[in-house]
């Protein structure tokens, strides 16, 4: 495959983006692509569409919900100007925005979503699913810490994840228990640990310090009306904690999951007296949790960095 030249343009604005971290790994993983590949912002590429070289490919990443600018305006623009540039789109929250991106269908070439679910749902040749992954900087220059926590969980109190904590919290109370983010109860932050909210970077050395990260998906629907569509593909934080070689007990509740890792790689649970028992099993042993997040890790540098992603979409599209 000769060079191609690719534009990758960020729907959201970065001042308006809580996963700015995302944007940091690909961009960083993008180097390691044959490809040139250059990002650029969607409020700024207007000005430039027809202006710079002519790209091989376009691709639109993030979410078309509730836009800051008018995403069909540039798309209508792109195809005036450049009608032989391939034109794609990344969605990233699928299915929770599904309504708002299911015609994309009919504007683009190609669509990847990252959710094998809600892909389903498009009914068209033109979708593929392409989840979220991970990358090396996570694990670059980061020293081992001394574990200062028994378990931490980071993320939103939405109702599903308030539901499974509160039933775990007779375990959780009695060990040193960390729970980072907006939403949770009363009665879960004054058995708990609690920290409103922390830097991404920040987080990534909690994780450090901690024995066992929790993760328990996200259930929260923001424009999923059409089809009410479940979930199925895991989220990115899976492969970001098993990139940075840590031990996490996962929630089964999206058995796919199995489909990017082995069962001695990630361990699951799905009721309280199995989580009981795993808990006491790998909080009294190291070298458990170690052999655990090593298979992961490896997992994880081999087949989930976002370099792997960026080649499945160049391949799909320029060699299907």
């Amino acid at each position: 495959m000769s060079e191609k030249i690719i534009h990758f343009v960020w729907l959201l604005p970065a001042s308006k983006d809580s996963n700015k971290h995302i944007r940091q790994m690909i961009q960083s993983e993008a180097a390691f692509v044959e490809e040139k590949i250059i990002f650029l912002q969607a409020e700024d590429y207007y000005q430039k569409v027809g202006k710079i070289e002519q790209p091989d490919l376009i691709v639109l990443y993030g979410s078309f919900y509730k836009p800051h600018f008018d995403p069909y305006f540039l798309i209508s623009q792109i195809r005036q100007t450049w009608q032989n540039t391939i034109l794609a789109a990344w969605l990233t929250d699928d299915p929770y925005e599904f309504d708002s991106g299911y015609v994309l269908t009919g504007y683009l070439d190609f669509l990847f979503v990252n959710d094998k679910n809600a892909s389903r749902y498009y009914h068209s040749a033109k979708v593929h699913h392409l989840p979220l992954g991970a990358a090396t900087r996570l694990i670059t220059d980061r020293p081992s810490l001394e574990p200062e926590w028994d378990f931490i969980f980071c993320g939103v109190g939405f109702a599903n994840r308030v539901e499974a904590l509160t039933g775990l919290q007779s375990t959780l109370k009695q060990h040193a228990t960390l729970i980072i983010g907006s939403g949770w109860t009363d009665e879960l932050k004054s058995n708990c640990f609690w920290l409103p909210s922390v830097p991404y970077e920040e987080l990534l050395t909690l994780y450090q310090k901690s024995k066992i990260v929790l993760n328990f998906a996200r259930n929260f629907n923001f424009c999923n009306t059409l089809y009410e569509i479940v979930s199925s593909t895991t989220a990115p934080r899976t492969f970001e904690v098993a990139a940075m070689g840590i031990f996490q007990l996962v929630f089964l509740d999206k058995p796919e999951v199995y489909e990017y890792f082995d069962r001695d790689e990630l361990i699951t649970f799905s009721s309280k007296d199995e989580f009981d028992q795993l808990a006491e099993k790998y909080l009294t042993h190291a070298d458990l949790r170690t052999t655990v997040a090593q298979k992961a890790q490896q997992r994880v540098l081999n087949q989930h960095l976002y370099r792997h992603r960026l080649q499945t979409l160049l391949h799909r599209v320029f060699c299907s």
